[in-house]
């Protein structure tokens, strides 16, 4: 996973709190749930018309990184397709923005 497709950003709140942010966020950004694996952490988002056929894929990862405190990373990879335009990224950088509104930041 390459940097510059990763954005991460750390939250006052509970695990708890996060996925239920996440969903919301990608609920607002135009995503489709995939998967998730609530054990590790791991949820996945589509942007595609039809799951996985085309358009950006969105990992988020959630880690406790303090008590009350979590780190969201969220990474993004285009998927193949016809019609698979755009700039990589953008559902990405939709998805953190829409969170970033929902959680507090930690200080």
């Amino acid at each position: 996973m390459s940097a510059r497709n990763t954005r991460s950003m750390t939250f006052r709140a509970s695990g708890g709190e996060a996925v239920t942010a996440l969903e919301e966020a990608a609920r607002r950004s135009g995503m489709q749930h995939l998967s998730s694996d609530a054990a590790t952490g791991v949820f996945v988002f589509t942007a595609g018309r039809m799951v996985l056929a085309f358009g950006e894929k969105v990992t988020a990862r959630i880690r406790e990184v303090a008590p009350g405190t979590v780190q969201v990373t969220l990474s993004s990879n285009l998927q193949f397709g016809l019609g698979n335009i755009g700039r990589n990224g953008a559902s990405r950088d939709r998805m953190g923005d829409a969170l970033a509104q929902l959680l507090p930041p930690a200080a």
